[in-house]
């Protein structure tokens, strides 16, 4: 008997230092992303695709249980840009799309080393919805002559992308994990660097179509930030 109360004191004490040591963070980051699509041909046999830069910006919201465990969920605005050009005869058409995503991700975070500097690893999943789209470039003089007969040159563009709810995808959903180290400055206030990756597992598109080809992000992201411990 002596030596479950024992026990039992020591998980009490175990959980009433846990909750102690625990404390709310809050947050500003932003950074450079760089996304590209998993994507197979299908009829579009002379389509290439090719990754595009962009930026996040967000508010990570962090309660750490214990110094080496917390969990993260963030409200971020994230750009995932790609391009695509056709090959061959059609050649000189190309286009640019600039994406934005408004994401929802939630992360485990595993911390280790000193008390001033410490690496991390977070790993977990997130939500999203694709906000806005824009698309600029080049259309074939081929395509274009049936509009303009005097047409002598390609056709260039920049326009705002229409979604339409019959094809288009705007739920956004996959699996994230991230790298980076932390350096308390003070007391309160703790700055990062983090390199992510955002693994996409829903399609661009609804299974509108035969023989559709489907689409995929996949997102690397380099950021900084600054947290702020709140409530202690």
């Amino acid at each position: 008997m002596g030596k479950k109360n024992f026990s039992l004191l020591v998980l009490v004490c175990s959980l009433l230092a846990s909750t102690v040591s625990a404390q709310w963070k809050v947050g500003v980051q932003a950074g450079y992303t760089n996304n590209s699509l998993s994507a197979n041909s299908g009829y579009a046999y002379d389509r290439t695709y090719g990754s595009r830069g962009g930026f996040t910006v967000g508010v990570p919201v962090r309660y750490e249980f214990v110094d080496w465990f917390a969990l993260q969920a963030e409200v971020s605005y994230t750009q995932k840009n790609y391009e695509w050009f056709r090959n061959g005869h059609y050649a000189d058409i190309q286009s640019q799309l600039t994406n934005g995503y408004m994401q929802l991700p939630v992360f485990a975070r595993f911390s280790f080393g000193g008390e001033k500097l410490r690496g991390f690893l977070n790993a977990g999943a997130y939500v999203g919805y694709w906000a806005s789209s824009r698309i600029k470039g080049r259309q074939s003089q081929y395509f274009y002559g049936s509009v303009d007969p005097d047409a002598k040159a390609p056709y260039y563009f920049d326009e705002k992308v229409p979604f339409d709810s019959r094809r288009d995808n705007r739920f956004d959903g996959g699996l994230s994990c991230g790298v980076g180290i932390q350096y308390q400055l003070t007391d309160r206030i703790q700055i990062l660097a983090e390199g992510r990756y955002y693994y996409g597992l829903t399609d661009l598109q609804k299974e509108y179509m035969l023989r559709q080809y489907h689409r995929y992000n996949n997102t690397f992201v380099l950021q900084v930030g600054c947290m702020f411990t709140i409530g202690r």
